[in-house]
């Protein structure tokens, strides 16, 4: 695979975090995708820090609508 097939993907299951049903399991598989990509010097640490802080994002606002869903 190469950087911008990586890179894509990445964004993709990133942005699927907006609708997961089960976020925290999600969230730990594409942080793991993230950690994996930064190991095999597919992205620098700048990029990665980048991708988790957007994931962080989708995260944090998909377990709000969750939380007031279930309210």
């Amino acid at each position: 695979m190469n950087t911008p097939t990586a890179l894509a993907r990445l964004g993709l299951v990133i942005a699927k975090m907006k609708k997961s049903c089960t976020p925290v399991p999600g969230r730990t598989f594409v942080m793991g995708m993230i950690e994996m990509a930064e190991f095999a010097d597919i992205i620098d640490s700048r990029t990665a820090n980048r991708y988790r802080d957007a994931l962080d994002a989708k995260f944090v606002e998909r377990n709000q609508q969750l939380k007031r869903s279930a309210a």
